[in-house]
């Protein structure tokens, strides 16, 4: 396994080899995913592999490892999230390939996969939609409907109507 990672891979050369991986990317070369931290994060480790799948189509497998800040959308205050993703993608598979092996695909360009741009995306996707600490009770303004159990009924706006209805 080698230590440096390059951003670029050509596929058919790493798969004929069965070239091995592993290293740190660093959170500055992925752009869109900083848009979605805080400031002062940690390098992302990453492993992978290049193998031919049972389909007869080049792979790629591995895993992430990274430990991403972001926002709590109720406290708005700092909340670390750890990720632990494991790849599989099939590199430019057919329609039919894909709908066979229900595998995810990574597409290359020129007989290349970014592996940076693979990396960001499958961080990106593996964040929550909605950031948010376990405990409720980290805003303290934030009511739940446990805490308030003394609720005002509503009055039916109908009921009047039912004092109308006449039985015959």
């Amino acid at each position: 396994m080698r230590e440096k990672l390059r951003r670029h891979y050509q596929i058919q050369k790493e798969v004929s080899r069965g070239g091995k991986f592993q290293g740190k990317i660093e959170l500055a070369d992925l752009s869109r995913l900083s848009e979605f931290l805080l400031s002062g994060q940690s390098d992302i480790l990453v492993e992978f592999s290049f193998r031919q799948s049972d389909y007869d189509v080049p792979m790629v497998e591995g895993r992430l490892q990274a430990r991403l800040t972001v926002e709590c959308q109720r406290c708005l205050k700092a909340m670390e999230i750890p990720l632990q993703i494991e790849l599989k993608l099939l590199v430019s598979p057919t329609d039919s390939e894909v709908v066979e092996s229900s595998l995810d695909t990574v597409f290359s360009e020129n007989g290349s996969v970014d592996i940076f741009k693979m990396v960001e995306d499958e961080l990106i996707l593996g964040l929550p939609l909605v950031a948010l600490h376990d405990d409720v009770a980290c805003n303290e303004f934030w009511q739940t409907q446990e805490e308030n159990p003394e609720q005002a009924t509503k009055e039916n706006p109908f009921s009047v109507l039912a004092k109308l209805k006449t039985t015959h």
